[in-house]
């Protein structure tokens, strides 16, 4: 697009010379607040706005207005309307020739009428060319609404332009991709995606304004179903004559395949075994020259291509290495779809080996059975070894039981204290069962607000609450159907919950909140708690129905202090997978796995591994000492059997000194009086009476409380061994 003559106003134009009285008259007589500027010369300077001369007025005079024009670069003949930088606050356009010699100006209103007929041609060049294209095409703006979408993508994706265009793009399919893309910023070029019966190649690639800003994102896609599924075929078909030609090749049965005319095309390994000659002696040659020169006494290919028929044949090798042998052989001729004969496929067999065969063939059979069996079996093994200790007769009576378990859909409960590995085993129960192709969803029932923990469960209808979503959402019973759903810490489940898990459990079905319609599910569920079920249910705090329904099988996990025999082998794991985290190369000292060894562990593996990844961190020498363990596994820290004084004390300040640290180190370790009191051997009353005695608080033992002992340890120092 480029200036018509007659879009062009001449002869309207002031010099620089012209003063500012003289200019205010010239507008009057025009209907333009701009006025282009020239010198003397006919060379254009630039533009007198009114408003400027107006503002200025009086203070103006009989000023030239050179000094009032605003100046910027004038557009010539030769240049596209399109391109033009023009400013907003002025009505005109000037325009000059190549020297800058002034031939007059465009008015706004034409130049934005010119602009408005190349847009809307443009635009409609454009339309036609989205519309054309084979590839479909889905442009979206920064708010995810989607704001072009071609016929090809109608076609394509199976919805149309109105269901569509100014709709979120979660209307279409979200593996489109293109939210993604808006967000990274990035484009993303050849994805291949399955959306129904299409196959997809798609680009997908952000837009970008000239300031470098994302205004939207673009996914432009074709149909490449046709070309996969011609692939697939290919590939399948290859497949499939890899599979014949195995097939053939490990037949026991001799094979050979002959030709309408009865020349040999195919022989297996088997013929030439049975039949003691090489496959380059036969191939090529006739069924009938076979005979003819000797090699045994009859055929079945011929007699078949006579009878066109399934044709039987006892027969004698008559030379080589297996001259005299006896062979039965079949052949069968195959026709085409034109009726036809094509070809003869010939099967032979030792006769006097079919016996010795048969009987050959009952033994592999029981022995395949018995195989299949013992590697099941060690297969499992080898799995439930990889990456659980179970070095004690406890724990491999846990991981029997949880193989044992893991085939069959009971329901299991597993308890023990916290971080002794019950999600590791729970875990495994599902890895190892029928159900490990599925999901295995876990929800922590303590961590979640009662408020949200059944909608988070059972799911719940769209508009079912405030700030539900429209089109509703599926709980975790759904999500994992077909799979296992792992509840953890069940012993926080509000009791309005539990009613709806028993009827879950007896039904097999769910119902969303705020729904009516009973959903069917095929979960699996596994529980695990730290709690005392047994007494939450006395006290009435957890169902007794949902108690015996949840532990059909009950798995009890001890704690690491009652199966030291795995603790060396847990220090030996962790340290491989911190090094291997860290690249580093650490080892512990002997006398550090022997304070690992006397210490108890309360909170069990986890505690270990917290240990472990802390002194191998913050320890700077690749061999770790004792010096670098924390201070509640230092020899002051650690009880043990015998007790050392550095002088003669009081027997009294001594014996309360070492019933401080005892009782101390004990509610540490155990947490509770009851428990401590039972490590100790005492009463629980003693215990509650000591620490008042001792000013000794259970919930920070680990510090020194009170100063009942600060003159006591002026006097003596008690060491642990």
């Amino acid at each position: 697009m480029h200036f018509a003559d007659s879009d062009i106003v001449k002869n309207i134009f002031l010099y620089e010379s012209t003063s500012i009285e003289e200019a205010l008259e010239y507008y009057k007589k025009i209907p333009y607040y701009s006025l282009p500027v020239v010198d003397q010369n006919n060379l254009f300077v630039g533009v007198l706005l009114l408003k400027d001369i107006l503002f200025n007025q009086p203070h103006a005079g009989t000023m030239a207005v050179v000094d009032y024009v605003t100046r910027f670069p004038a557009a010539t003949l030769d240049d596209d309307p399109i391109e033009i930088n023009w400013p907003g606050n002025v009505d005109i356009l000037p325009l000059t020739d190549a020297d800058n010699k002034y031939i007059g100006f465009v008015p706004g209103k034409h130049l934005c009428a010119a602009w408005r007929k190349e847009y809307k041609t443009m635009s409609a060049e454009y339309d036609q060319v989205i519309n054309s294209t084979y590839n479909g095409i889905v442009v979206i703006d920064v708010k995810e609404k989607v704001i072009v979408y071609n016929p090809a993508a109608e076609r394509i994706l199976g919805k149309k332009r109105g269901d569509v265009l100014g709709n979120h793009i979660s209307c279409l399919d979200s593996r489109m991709g293109l939210t993604e893309t808006l967000e990274a910023g990035k484009p993303n070029i050849a994805m291949k995606v399955e959306l129904g019966e299409y196959i997809i190649l798609t680009n997908r690639t952000p837009l970008l304004d000239s300031g470098g800003k994302i205004t939207g994102a673009m996914g432009v896609f074709i149909d490449i179903s046709d070309i996969e599924h011609t692939i697939s075929e290919l590939e399948a078909n290859k497949a499939i004559t890899a599979e014949l030609n195995a097939i053939i090749e490990s037949s026991y049965d001799g094979l050979y395949v002959a030709d309408k005319n009865g020349k040999v095309v195919r022989v297996n390994a088997s013929w030439e075994k049975i039949c003691g000659f090489t496959r380059e002696e036969i191939l090529g040659k006739t069924a009938a020259e076979l005979v003819s020169t000797g090699m045994y006494d009859n055929s079945a290919a011929l007699l078949a291509l006579q009878n066109k028929e399934t044709s039987t044949v006892m027969l004698e090798i008559t030379s080589g290495p297996k001259k005299g042998q006896k062979i039965i052989a079949t052949g069968t001729p195959f026709f085409g779809d034109d009726g036809e004969l094509n070809m003869v496929v010939v099967n032979v067999r030792d006769f006097t080996a079919l016996e010795i065969l048969k009987h050959k063939l009952e033994e592999t059979k029981a022995l395949t059975v018995r195989y299949a069996t013992e590697l099941s079996e060690i297969r499992l093994q080898q799995i439930k070894m990889d990456d659980i200790v179970c070095k004690s007769s406890a724990m491999q009576r846990i991981i029997d039981l949880a193989v044992r378990v893991s085939q069959v859909d009971s329901t299991v409960m597993l308890t023990g204290e916290s971080g002794v590995g019950k999600e590791v085993v729970v875990r495994k129960i599902h890895q190892w069962g029928k159900r490990k192709e599925g999901s295995f969803i876990k929800i922590n029932c303590g961590a979640i607000p009662e408020n949200l923990l059944e909608s988070e469960l059972f799911g719940y209808e769209g508009g079912a609450f405030t700030g539900a979503r429209r089109e509703g959402k599926p709980g975790l019973f759904e999500i994992a159907s077909g799979g296992t759903l792992f509840l953890d810490e069940i012993g926080d489940l509000p009791l309005n919950l539990q009613v709806k898990l028993l009827r879950a459990l007896q039904e097999r079905e769910i119902t969303r909140v705020g729904g009516s319609r009973p959903i069917k599910i095929d979960t699996r569920i596994i529980s695990a708690t730290n709690k005392d079920i047994a007494r939450m249910v006395s006290e009435g705090s957890f169902r007794q129905d949902l108690f015996y329904r949840l532990n059909v099988i009950h798995i009890f996990i001890p704690p690491l202090r009652d199966r030291k025999e795995d603790l060396p082998a847990l220090i030996n794991l962790g340290l491989q997978r911190l090094n291997s985290k860290y690249e580093l190369n650490k080892s512990l000292s002997p006398a550090v796995v022997d304070r690992f060894y006397n210490y108890n562990w309360p909170g069990n593996i986890r505690e270990l591994e917290n240990v472990l990844e802390r002194i191998i961190v913050l320890t700077n020498d690749d061999l770790i000492q004792t010096n670098h363990l924390p201070e509640f596994l230092q020899t002051d820290g650690i009880l043990s059997k015998s007790i050392t004084l550095n002088r003669v004390v009081p027997l009294k300040n001594a014996v309360e000194e070492t019933e401080f640290q005892l009782i101390k180190r004990a509610l540490k370790e155990h947490g509770t009086t009851r428990k401590a009191a039972k490590i100790l051997e005492v009463n629980q009353s003693t215990i509650v009476r000591k620490m008042q005695q001792y000013r000794l608080d259970k919930d920070d033992a680990e510090e020194h409380h009170g100063d009942a002992f600060t003159h006591q340890r002026e006097k003596v120092e008690v060491k642990s061994l």
